[in-house]
């Protein structure tokens, strides 16, 4: 008998929300999911659906309440011109249920996606940025702003190729009551200065917020052109916490024409200024960007205008490396907090293979290779040859009798590597450590999708149950889904699938305790293009603790974990 799905989470294509026939997720954000939906009286026009992640409930604080965010966006939707109509507001599951709310759907992709797809010159860039301010000056002129302005909120429509801003559930007007205590929850390395000083003063403690007027989404407007100009972050988000902070408010980034000699500088002074640390020092309002912008834009005809803004390829992965991250390495001088950050270490080193990493990984599959050829014949010829009667046998009996329960297909690749003694990366028969992930999985990761920093995901959506809820898993694969906050890495979108495996045997263990090993190898993202990775839970050590009621063959484990993209498996 099929379950009829009771959570946001459980939701999938043919169930019904009301009226509305689920066709497929579309992402969503740590307040709700969205959804491409068709109503059933109509069948073939597609419309967007989002619901909360938590049911309606009496709070006596409107932060605390757990629809909030969508009721708000809804609100703003409504009361507001965003561009999308809204076509329903109701509950699902009855009164107390889960709120959602209906607009028209935009066939396109985000902002960030459009950019790794087109590869705009900066011509084209200059115009759809140029409409991206003109949206954000309409709501500033309403005294809206929005307050999380990035890429992954920005859809550039299919038909005409205009860009559309979504997700309205943290903006913001003079006196509104707030959903979030303190600063907006957007991703730390996007947070303006004077953010940071409101959180340093403390004020939040006692339920102040932060005030960020117009000022703080011309921040947002500018590291959004500052990632789309250099194909990285004015500031890195894998540097710890304390550095991150540090940066943000006493380094300028690298000028974006030195990162990528591609970008014409009148487009690098503009983001530079938009990042001014002081928002006195930024951009007077959108009318005054837009008049930079439209003077900017009589240079559009210049050769270097019509070229593709893709940096050009360096030999090293790590392009997405500023020189924030070595500033903040050597600042010491401008405040005293800087005396003690901690030094350098493991975590705030880039995610990036070693120097001459690449070119050891081609030699030792050379060799491999090699190997192959002359094992394959000599196994043909040990065939017709009588065995050796004295000496040790060129294989390990050890290594003979573990290769007899690998596939066909694998066998003479691990004799190889048992041979030659070389780690040639393969997915293991079990979680074996040490060995390096397929250089496909390395570039999909860290080159194309550009994850950096860690990641959240639920560990199999087969296990029902909310995400403060434990699960019990069994050995075996599992089918992992990433969960997109405001801390977390975009470049995974909400609602992407991860496909890989469960360990729970005994004699893994974590500080003592027995643990459980899961590994991922194929990501599916919402749009349906699927990547090579090599993802592990529980941390970059790949280790997530049992906990009580775990048995032989199952682990008991939170619903939710951290997600690392790793070099190697731990």
């Amino acid at each position: 008998m099929t379950m009829l799905p009771l959570h946001p989470d459980h939701l999938a294509p043919g169930n019904q929300v009301g009226p509305w026939r689920i066709l497929e997720l579309l992402g969503g954000g740590g307040g709700g999911r969205l959804f491409k939906v068709e109503r059933e009286e109509h069948p073939g026009q597609p419309f967007t659906l989002k619901v909360a992640l938590r049911p309606a409930g009496q709070h006596e604080r409107e932060e605390e309440n757990a629809d909030g965010r969508v009721s708000r966006e809804a609100a703003i939707h409504m009361a507001y011109d965003t561009g999308l109509k809204v076509h329903a507001l109701d509950h699902w599951l009855g009164p107390s249920g889960y709120l959602y709310f209906v607009t028209d759907y935009v066939e396109g992709e985000t902002f960030t996606e459009w950019c790794w797809r087109v590869k705009p010159t900066a011509a084209r860039l200059l115009d759809v940025f140029t409409e991206v301010v003109r949206l954000v000056g309409k709501l500033h002129r309403r005294q809206l702003w929005h307050r999380d302005l990035k890429g992954s909120n920005i859809l550039i429509r299919k038909q005409d190729g205009q860009p559309v801003l979504i997700d309205f559930g943290v903006a913001r007007q003079p006196g509104m009551a707030t959903l979030t205590v303190g600063v907006p929850p957007t991703s730390p390395h996007l947070l303006p200065p004077e953010s940071l000083a409101f959180l340093s003063e403390g004020s939040w403690k006692e339920g102040a917020a932060f005030e960020p007027g117009p000022a703080g989404d011309l921040y947002a407007l500018g590291a959004l052109l500052y990632e789309a100009l250099t194909d990285g972050y004015a500031f890195d988000p894998q540097l710890p916490y304390d550095k991150l902070v540090l940066a943000i408010a006493t380094k300028a980034p690298s000028p974006p024409h030195v990162l990528n000699p591609r970008v014409p500088r009148v487009l690098g002074d503009i983001a530079l200024r938009l990042l001014a640390k002081r928002p006195e020092d930024r951009y007077a309002g959108t009318e005054a960007l837009l008049q930079a912008l439209w003077d900017a834009a009589k240079e559009k005809k210049k050769p270097e205008w019509q070229s593709s803004l893709e940096p050009p390829l360096p030999e090293e992965v790590g392009t997405s490396e500023t020189s924030v991250q070595r500033d903040a390495e050597h600042s010491k001088a401008p405040i005293a907090a800087a005396e003690d950050a901690p030094q350098d270490d493991a975590q705030s080193r880039p995610a990036v293979p070693p120097p001459g990493w690449s070119r050891g990984r081609a030699v030792a599959w050379a060799l491999c290779s090699a190997l192959a050829v002359f094992l394959a014949l000599w196994l043909a010829l040990s065939m017709l040859a009588p065995p050796f009667e004295k000496g040790s046998s060129f294989v390990p009996p050890s290594t003979v009798s573990a290769l007899r329960h690998l596939p066909l297909s694998r066998h003479v690749a691990a004799l190889v590597c048992a041979t030659a003694g070389l780690a040639c990366p393969s997915v293991p028969m079990r979680p074996d450590s040490g060995v390096l992930c397929p250089e496909a999985s390395t570039q999909a990761m860290f080159q194309r999708l550009k994850i950096r920093k860690e990641l959240n995901a639920v560990v199999d959506i087969n296990q029902p149950g909310d995400q403060s809820q434990l699960g019990t898993y069994q050995e075996g694969p599992v089918v992992g889904r990433i969960v997109a906050y405001a801390w977390t890495d975009p470049a995974l979108p909400d609602g992407t699938l991860l496909y890989g495996r469960l360990w729970a045997d005994p004699g893994v263990y974590d500080q003592g305790k027995e643990a459980a090993i899961v590994r991922y190898t194929e990501a599916r993202l919402p749009d349906g293009s699927s990547y090579p990775v090599c993802i592990v839970l529980g941390g970059p050590d790949g280790r997530v603790p049992k906990q009580p009621g775990s048995k032989t063959g199952s682990a008991v484990l939170p619903r939710e974990l951290p997600a690392d993209a790793v070099w190697g498996w731990p």
